[in-house]
């Protein structure tokens, strides 16, 4: 009995003692509690530094549920690997499509600027200047020129512009569209976020894709402009949207 008892209290004594030490000693809860904060903290800087890219995104697929596709890699800054239709699976065209959507992603951010920025200057009453569809028919300002020599002017130019960009892409590749060649006067090439940046290049060009058809759209639906379409509904955003205007939803 005596064995026994002093077996049970020292099983007992053990299991208060491990009590004592986890519950009555704050030194070993705030321990615990760091290091646990610690690789949660770590974990999401991963994740975020994951989101932002170095070589590209990380991310296993671009929506939850879809398999990536075995010829996106995450290697191209932007790749979040959506190919639905199996364009890229040709590792040559994979890469153009990539040169060319990172090149109507830049022509798309000047377009959007060049639709928004003078309608707003006018607004303020810096310049005075009509909306971004309405601008060539503006006699006096284009006054200087014909609408033939513009033609003729832009052909060569852009034919000039985009036989070199095919040839620099035919030697050098997708590295030809970023800073380090010829043209690079801020010295980006030689940032050490470089990749980062091209990655939020093309995902702000793809946006501003979106945006230029948006404009297009606004356009056609309501004659204004986009900053007027904006500023329409801010003011009333319950009756100046795409389900009120009968151009869009035409059944409404």
């Amino acid at each position: 009995l005596p064995s026994v008892l002093t077996g049970e209290f020292s099983t007992t004594s053990l299991k208060l003692g491990c009590l004592r030490s986890t519950v009555l000693c704050p030194r070993t809860m705030m321990s615990n509690a760091m290091k646990t904060t610690a690789r949660s903290v770590r974990r999401s800087v991963c994740v975020r530094a994951e989101m932002a890219g170095t070589r590209g995104a990380k991310f296993t697929s671009w929506a939850p549920g879809f398999p990536r596709p075995a010829h996106l890699d995450g290697s191209l800054p932007g790749d979040f690997g959506f190919d639905p239709l199996g364009l890229g699976k040709d590792p040559k065209a994979l890469e153009y499509y990539a040169s060319s959507e990172l090149q109507h992603g830049r022509w798309a951010m000047l377009a959007v600027t060049g639709m928004a920025v003078p309608e707003m200057l006018t607004g303020m009453g810096a310049i005075d200047r009509p909306i971004w569809a309405e601008a060539a028919q503006d006699t006096d300002f284009w006054s200087w020129t014909t609408t033939g020599t513009l033609f003729v002017i832009q052909i060569l130019a852009m034919h000039w512009a985009e036989g070199n960009r095919k040839a620099d892409f035919e030697t050098q590749g997708l590295s030809a569209n970023y800073p380090g060649g010829r043209f690079d006067p801020l010295g980006y090439a030689k940032r050490s976020d470089l990749e980062t940046l091209k990655v939020k290049e093309v995902m702000n060009g793809r946006l501003a894709m979106l945006a230029t058809l948006g404009c297009y759209c606004q356009y056609g639906a309501t004659k204004v402009g986009p900053v007027a379409n904006l500023a329409a509904h801010v003011a009333d955003p319950w009756h100046n949207l795409v389900t009120t205007n009968k151009f869009a939803v035409p059944f409404i």
